[in-house]
Parts: structure tokens; sequence; C-alpha cells
């Protein structure tokens, strides 16, 4: 497997890493690899949490015959731009450039390449598909209902797990009524920000992506999935506590296109096996443990016979 590093001309410069396998080939397929949501480089690692999500898939697909391109988000590493600025609908425009350029790569099947999005990427790749000729939309642990639902549907898990906790900490959790007062801490801040038009707003002193925060609460993945006419593969697992892992089979049936769905027993959200108890309170804890871990061998076999069967189409 060859791995070069590769800059995207868009309103501001990405930077990107294209991966090419090393049986030569006039004309490969080709896969674009769109990230979650947050700080996370194109690897898929964060500061305290080193994941490598994103290069663990495209070294995979690499090694079955695809090139691969991932880049680092619009401000975030080596890529140009404000990250606190940057709205959800320029990281959909930032999303066309880097299809567009691994379309226009000289090895690559122009009429083959795929678009691969995890969680908040498998949100907004439904909305790329309108503007570029997509061969197929791969979504991992996407949701099928609006964000402003998904976030409520989060948080209300969070209420939920806080008024049930056991222990010291369920105990004074209780007592000092914290889920309600969160709650409400919560709901001050969503209208604060909602009411203004600021890309960046400073709350408590911590500097938030307001633009991004409003456009994702307006934002609704299910109009885009219902013109999406291109083959899709919706996969979640079952210990998912982000996503709903029942929107896997929702997205397959609002789609246009062919559709397949799949709901892996044991996968979380950072597609790793977790056979656990699991909780959105623990959520960080559960990640961190699992660093180092390998992506679920499941899910492998489930992309690659989604991904020759429309390559071969």
């Amino acid at each position: 497997m060859k791995m070069k590093e590769v800059v995207i001309s868009g309103q501001f410069p990405l930077s990107g890493t294209l991966t090419i396998p090393e049986k030569e080939k006039n004309k490969y397929p080709a896969v674009l690899i769109i990230s979650g949501s947050g700080k996370g480089d194109r690897d898929g690692n964060f500061n305290k949490l080193h994941l490598n999500i994103y290069k663990d898939l495209a070294e995979f697909l690499t090694e079955n015959g695809f090139v691969t391109l991932r880049y680092d988000k619009r401000g975030t590493y080596k890529s140009g731009g404000n990250y606190h600025e940057t709205g959800l609908y320029d990281l959909i425009d930032d999303a066309v450039f880097a299809f567009k350029y691994l379309q226009n790569v000289d090895i690559v099947n122009e009429e083959k390449v795929f678009i691969l999005g995890h969680s908040e990427g498998a949100l907004i790749a439904p909305a790329i598909s309108e503007k570029v000729n997509v061969a197929g939309l791969i979504l991992l642990a996407g949701a099928a209902r609006s964000s402003k639902q998904l976030s409520d549907m989060q948080i209300d898990l969070l209420y939920e797990e806080m008024k049930k906790a056991t222990g010291v900490k369920g105990t004074l959790m209780r007592l000092f009524k914290a889920h309600e007062k969160l709650k409400n801490q919560n709901k001050k801040v969503v209208e604060k920000i909602m009411s203004s038009d600021r890309p960046v707003m400073r709350i408590k002193g911590m500097k938030m992506n307001a633009k991004w925060i409003r456009e994702t609460f307006e934002y609704d993945v299910t109009k885009h999935l219902k013109q999406v006419t291109c083959p899709v593969l919706a996969v979640t697992g079952d210990k998912d506590v982000q996503v709903p892992p029942e929107d896997a089979k929702i997205i397959a049936e609002l789609v246009q296109g062919d559709a397949q769905w799949h709901i892996i027993e044991n996968m979380n959200h950072i597609l790793r096996k977790f056979d656990r108890e699991h909780s959105i309170l623990n959520i960080m804890k559960e990640y961190k443990s699992q660093v180092g871990q390998l992506i679920d061998e499941e899910l492998f076999h489930i992309l690659m016979n989604c991904l020759k069967k429309y390559v071969e189409a």
C-alpha cells in the first residue's frame, strides 16, 4: 500500500492522505472517508483518545483494492480555515471539493467513487450525494432523524441515567438535583445560541462554534435521505448509545436506491466490540478502554461484500 499526502483546493486548503493499492491497475474504485464531529484528525484521533478509526478503515479498503482519501477538517491540524467559525454546510462544501479531487485522481475510476461517512459524516453524506455523482453511500453509525431530535434523545438518556445512578455518585446527583440543573442549563445555552447570528460565542468562558450548532440543530437528514438514488449500506451496532441502532433500517427504507442495513451485535459507536454494561454517563471511559482494539471484523466483512457487489454492477 502506498500513501501520499495531498492538498485539496477549496475555500481553504485541506490536507489529506491518499492511499493506493500495491497491485498495479489502470483504474481503481475509490472511497472518500468523512469523519464524525469534533476536532479529531484525519485518522480519527483526538488529543487524549487515539482510535485510528479512519486510518484503519482506509488501510483495510486499500488492501482490498480501493484508493481512499481522508482529510483534516477545516481549521484543524494541517488544514486551513478557522474551526470555530465553520458551519455544518461548510463541512458539506469541503467534502464536495474532496470528492471531486478524488474523482479526478488519474488512477481512479470516476464512475466508481463511494462515500463512507461515520457518525456526523453519515449525517452529511446524503446531502453531499445531491451535489456529486456518487457510486454509493456507506453510512456507519448514522441517524435517520433530525439532529435536534437526536440531540434531545441523547440528553434524555443522560438525564435518565443520572436519575438512576447508584452509589455515592448517584445519591449526590439526586440530592443536588443535578439532572434538573443540567437540563435547565442546557436549555438556556441552546436558546442563547439559536437566538444569535454570531459564528462564535463564549458561554461561561468556553469558546463555542455557534454557527455549527445552529446549522446542526436545523439540519434534518431524512429530507436528504429521501433524495438518495444511489446504492446505500447502513450499519450500526446494537451497543451504540449515540444513535438509535434501529435507524439503520429506517435509512434503508427512506432512500430510493438499492439499500442494505445491518445491526451488528455488541458493536458500539466507535465500531468496536463491547459486550459489557453500556452507559452514556461513562461513554468516554468506555472509549478510552478500547484504545488499541481493532475495528469489528463483522463490519469489515459486510463492507467488502457490499462494495464488491456495487463495483461489479
